[in-house]
């Protein structure tokens, strides 16, 4: 998976491991925290593609894992990203 740019401004209480691109525990909070707390900015700097990999095993609030598996249920959305191999049922 292609490197993601860190802000370090969400990451205030985190100390950023030196192997953060290859850390895939990191990688996964820090996709969440974006999903959190981010900006629009943010979300760019990570990639949708990246959102699509990590969505189904984040727990997040239920409005916004909503949002994001309507956004990449549309049809060209899907077409560009593919469905998910699983979507929980419930990830709150």
């Amino acid at each position: 998976m292609k490197p993601i740019l860190i802000n370090e401004k969400l990451v205030w209480d985190y100390d950023i491991p030196p192997d953060a691109q290859e850390n895939e525990a990191f990688r996964e909070w820090y996709v969440k925290r974006v999903l959190l707390h981010g900006t629009s900015d943010d979300i760019r700097a990570i990639g949708l593609a990246t959102i699509h990999y990590y969505l189904p095993h984040l727990f997040l609030p239920k409005d916004i894992r909503e949002f994001w598996y309507w956004y990449f249920d549309q049809s060209d959305v899907r077409a560009r990203y593919g469905d998910f191999d699983h979507i929980p049922e419930e990830t709150t």
